[in-house]
């Protein structure tokens, strides 16, 4: 396999491991609103609300972190289709010989 091919495959696996912890990020902070929603009046407020607070703060850094893998991926993906066009040339190559 090229390596390239290789920091594809890690970087796919990467993209579905940050989106899968961006989903329970988000699930969580549906959960605790609900919480909150049930206990605000035998509950701390402000503790409640910085709780919320850090869990959406953790989302957006991952969700910084997908948008880096991402564009890291596009760049891999164009890097394989030259990877394919060569390959393709060099077989037309060898059959036209």
């Amino acid at each position: 396999m090229h390596p390239i091919q290789s920091q594809y495959q890690s970087i796919i696996q990467e993209e579905a491991t940050l989106m899968q912890r961006i989903s329970l990020c988000k699930v969580s902070i549906d959960i605790l609103l609900e919480y909150i929603s049930r206990h605000a009046d035998s509950i701390h407020i402000l503790t409640a609300e910085d709780i919320v607070t850090s869990i959406h703060t953790m989302t957006q850094d991952l969700d910084t972190e997908l948008l880096h893998v991402r564009l890291e991926k596009g760049i891999l993906e164009n890097k394989l289709h030259g990877l394919q066009l060569q390959a393709d040339l060099s077989t037309a190559t060898v059959q036209s010989s």
